[in-house]
Formats: structure tokens, sequence, C-alpha cells
């Protein structure tokens, strides 16, 4: 009976190993679970950031992009109104009445003529204006007429080597430089804000 009794306890206690192995394999399982879950969450925050921080870049990348385009849009806008606004003021002045654009004409000519006998003193020019307005100025020099020459008198060496202009959209070609800035600020700083 001693025998029984030895196997029984022996059976007890493999039992008991049997439970403590299953119950620290539990334990074990669970705590694998555990840290495969918090690395999984790990993992999974950090791609979200980096996602997010892709999405952020993307995001600033398209925003500024998007800025440009309206910058360029806005600028592209305010010169087309400006050049508008100067090929407005030269028709102006070609919708003059005869005897105001005889004048212009005639003053042209002679500031002209003061300019080009400075620079060229003694050499007698050929002065072309468009042929609508030839015969509106008496001169002695040579008056030829020239569908280029556009609100304006332009004088020519002999040769045709020298050319000086004195016409309304080289005043307002010249101009732009000065005017476009005051232009800009009078039509879109102080009107449009």
């Amino acid at each position: 009976m001693a025998e029984d009794t030895l196997i029984s306890a022996l059976e007890e206690d493999a039992r008991a190993q049997a439970g403590r192995i299953i119950e620290e394999a539990r334990e074990a399982a669970e705590a694998a679970l555990r840290d495969a879950g918090e690395q999984i969450a790990r993992e999974q925050e950090a791609r979200v950031a980096e996602l997010e921080a892709a999405l952020k870049g993307q995001r600033a990348a398209m925003l500024n992009a998007a800025r440009t385009r309206a910058s360029a849009a806005r600028l592209a806008v305010r010169h087309s109104l400006i050049e508008r606004a100067l090929e407005e003021a030269g028709a102006k002045f070609s919708s003059m009445p005869k005897d105001e654009y005889r004048r212009l004409l005639t003053g042209l000519f002679f500031e002209l003529k003061a300019d080009w006998e400075k620079g060229r003193p003694g050499e007698a020019p050929v002065v072309f204006v468009n042929p609508a307005d030839v015969g509106l100025f008496e001169s002695s020099y040579t008056i030829k007429g020239d569908e280029g020459v556009k609100l304006g008198v332009v004088f020519a060496s002999g040769d045709g080597t020298v050319r000086f202009e004195n016409s309304i959209p080289g005043r307002l070609s010249r101009a732009k430089a000065v005017m476009v800035p005051a232009m800009n600020e009078m039509l879109f700083d102080g009107v449009f804000q």
C-alpha cells in the first residue's frame, strides 16, 4: 500500500507541476500578447506620425504652390489692367481734335529738333511722321510719311543709321517704369483694400 500512496503522491505532484507549467505558459502567452500589442501600438503610432508629417508637408507644398499661382494670376491681372490703361491713354491722344493734335505734334517736333541740334549739330535730318500727319506742320527739313510712326515724330540721319524719336507711345514706354508703381498703388493698394 505504501506504493499506492507513493504513486498517488507522485501523480498529485505531477498534476500540480503540470498545472504550474500550464499556468506559467498561460502567463507567458499573455505577456507575449501584451508585448506584441504594445509593439503594434508603437508601430501604429510611428506610422501615423510619419503619415501625418508627410501629409502636413504635402499640404504645405500644395498651399505654397496655390499661393504662388494666385500671386502670379493677380500680378498678371494687374499688369494687364495697367497695360490697358496705357493703351487707352494712347488712344485718347489719337482721338484729339485736329487743332489740339497739330499743337501736340508741333511741340513734339520742336522738342526733338532741339535734341537733334544738340546731338547732331549742323546735320539736317529726314523727318518721319505718320502719313496722315504729313502737312500738319511746316519745316525746312524733308518730311516723309511712315506707317511705323504713331502719334509723334522721328528724326533720322540721311543714311538712316541714327534715329531720334519723340512720340506718345515712346514716351509712355519710357515713363512706364515710373508710372507702373504709381498706377499699381492708385488702382490696387488704395482702392481695393
